[in-house]
Parts: structure tokens; sequence; C-alpha cells
């Protein structure tokens, strides 16, 4: 249970909440209020908001694209780190002529001749 409240209270799934409920709220009762007033000057300061928000909204969203450039991955952090090393070697393809005891690289040889018919007339 603590260890589902933190994943979920963590600070990389609190923080996008937070913003979008900052962006919400900034939007709805700053700029649209100042830009439905009668005061030219409150129209251009809530504009100048509303723009400004939205870069902020922009440069938030692209941010990871810059972050997982500079961020370096620690071994142990990857799902790669926790394959045994032996299911990753290729395995090696079982001959279907050979018996199924018997282990060998070397290739199957077929030693046996084929008949031919003695028997022409």
């Amino acid at each position: 249970m603590k260890d589902l409240f933190k994943r979920v209270f963590s600070k990389n799934t609190a923080t996008p909440i937070f913003v979008g409920f900052g962006v919400f709220s900034i939007v709805t009762f700053i700029v649209f209020p100042g830009l439905m007033a009668s005061n030219m000057m409150l129209n251009i300061l809530s504009g100048i908001l509303g723009l400004f928000t939205i870069i902020f909204v922009y440069y938030y969203i692209n941010m990871d694209k810059f972050v997982d450039k500079m961020m370096n991955i620690e071994p142990g952090e990857t799902e790669l780190d926790y394959i045994n090393p032996d299911e990753l070697k290729p395995k090696k393809k079982k001959n279907p002529k050979q018996f199924d005891g018997i282990d060998s690289p070397v290739k199957f040889v077929k030693t046996r001749k084929n008949k031919t018919s003695s028997n022409i007339v």
C-alpha cells in the first residue's frame, strides 16, 4: 500500500496534474474575464498572460524531448538488464534426422545407398 501511494503521488505523476489545473484556473479566472472587460489595458495584459501560458504549456509538453537526451540510464534500470543472458543467445536448430539423445556439432551424413533394381530384363 505504501509503495502504491508513493507511485501514485510521485513527482512524475503529480506535476502534470497540478500544471493542468493551474493552467485551467489561469485561463478560466484571469485571461477570459480580462479579455471580456471594457478596459483596453486589462485586455492587453490578459492577452499577454494568455500567450505566456500557452508558451509555457508548449515548452512543458516538449520538455521531455530535451531531458531524455541529457539523461543517462544507469545499469539495472532497463528491462534488458533483468533478462537471463542464456535467453539472449541464439538457440541451435535441431536436426530432425538425428536421434533425440545425440548432441553433436557434426552434420548428419546419409550413409545408406539408394536401392537400385538389379532385375532389369
